[in-house]
């Protein structure tokens, strides 16, 4: 959705929620990076915020190939469930040679995209289990919501 086409309601992060690695390693943490405390975000046009918490963003046991890098989209409902959503996984070197590029995950309805994280997998990443950034580059992104363009490097 473009901001240009919202007429009511709309889903969107409205404040950055400093998504970066947990305590764990093997998840991540939201860490506004106001001091705030929170992040703030609106489902259909309702505003609401959740606190800033160590590994509260928690991975499913999704399974990523070596050599290959992929996007996790973290999401968030009213309820402050956090559901992390696995892409597609692509070739790393055909990502790097320009050949392909890197979709952004699709959220759950009721749910509103606020960050993700792109993996490279040197060797099989398997979230929640795997730690980030150890073997596996991991670059964090804060959103407003999910992208229009792929990521096409």
């Amino acid at each position: 959705m473009n901001l240009s086409e919202l007429v009511r309601g709309g889903t969107l992060c409205l404040t950055k929620a400093g998504l970066a690695v947990g305590s764990s390693t093997d998840g991540m943490r939201t860490n506004d990076p106001s001091g705030a405390g929170y992040f703030n975000f609106a489902i259909k046009g309702i505003m609401y915020s959740c606190a800033d918490a160590d590994n509260n963003v928690d991975f499913t046991a999704a399974t990523q190939v070596a050599l290959t890098t992929c996007l996790y989209l973290a999401t968030i409902n009213a309820s402050n469930t956090i559901l992390v959503i696995k892409g597609t996984e692509v070739v790393t070197a055909d990502l790097t040679a320009g050949k392909v590029s890197l979709a952004w995950p699709v959220p759950s309805a009721g749910y509103c995209p606020f960050g993700a994280v792109k993996v490279v997998a040197t060797a099989v990443f398997t979230a929640g289990t795997t730690a980030l950034g150890t073997g596996n580059a991991a670059t964090y992104y804060d959103l407003l919501a999910v992208p229009d363009t792929p990521i096409t490097s």
